[in-house]
């Protein structure tokens, strides 16, 4: 081939150098496009001017700060029951009673975990608190708190102790008033002769008799004794047959003579031929 013919074949603007043209050409318009699709996306997810993106859901932080709290209120409760030491623990406007230190550092927690939450709603819940005692034996705490718009966690007052990790059927935070009606003092007798017999029983059929027939309530089984009834009350103002009770009372730990203030709250029902009033439920407590 000669010089002149392989410089004509080789030569830009001949067949080959516009095809070598044209596929530069497509290759440029695309990395083009490919520029703008991205370029499309990213501001179609960035956040406008003035806008931050939104935060993450505050639900399991805040779950675990309940969690948290509960568990630091119960141990400060079980190893320093004086209105002094739960004070810092308590909502605006809570109360709770004192009680007596454990003699001894065997009634001391040994390690805690939260067993069960219920959420009531408008930032209550209850939590059920299980702790380990250095003797080995487990107490059950429900402890009612609130959590403040701020994501602050307070106790709405006195915790109870249950017989084991269950669904509580709530705490109303609305404020005890008195037993109303003509069966005030039969109701208050049923509490008086229910709450020893929970908290001293080995067994539940020994609380049948006090039971709504076909209920059944795990006692205690002499974890605590009742040391004094502080008062029964009722949340709302009806007389109908089926009230919520609130029982304040000042248990005692046999072991370390502890005694502790608590809050109880009782489901009772007038039923039966005679109308008798029976216990239906124990807030916290499992069947």
């Amino acid at each position: 081939m000669s010089e002149e013919r392989r410089s004509r074949k080789l030569k830009p603007g001949g067949p080959s150098g516009r095809r070598v043209a044209r596929t530069i050409g497509r290759w440029a318009i695309w990395a083009t496009l490919a520029v703008l699709l991205v370029r499309g996306i990213g501001s179609a997810f960035a956040p406008s001017e003035g806008e931050t993106p939104s935060a993450r859901p505050a639900g399991p932080a805040a779950d675990e700060a309940a969690d948290a709290f509960a568990i630091r209120f119960a141990r400060a409760y079980l190893s320093d029951p004086s209105a002094e030491a739960l004070t810092p623990y308590l909502a605006e406007g809570a109360r709770i009673g004192t009680g007596l230190a454990p003699s001894t550092e065997t009634a001391n927690v040994a390690q805690a975990e939260v067993s069960s939450t219920e959420v009531l709603g408008g930032g209550e819940s209850v939590l059920t608190v299980a702790c380990e005692l250095r003797d080995s034996r487990t107490l059950y705490l429900a402890v009612p708190v609130i959590r403040s718009g701020d994501g602050e966690v307070a106790a709405l007052g006195a915790p109870w102790i249950v017989a084991g990790p269950g669904i509580a059927a709530g705490a109303d935070s609305d404020r005890p008033q008195p037993l109303a009606g003509p069966d005030g003092p039969e109701i208050e007798s049923l509490v008086a002769k229910f709450l020893p017999a929970y908290l001293g029983s080995g067994e539940a059929d020994e609380l049948s008799y006090l039971l709504l027939p076909g209920e059944v309530i795990q006692p205690l089984g002499g974890q605590m004794s009742l040391k004094s009834l502080a008062g029964v009350s009722q949340l709302g103002d009806g007389d109908g047959p089926r009230r919520t009770i609130v029982a304040g009372v000042r248990v005692t730990e046999p072991s370390s003579g502890a005694t502790y203030p608590l809050v109880y709250r009782l489901s009772v029902v007038r039923a039966g031929r005679d109308g008798r009033w029976y216990v239906a439920a124990v807030e916290g407590v499992s069947a």
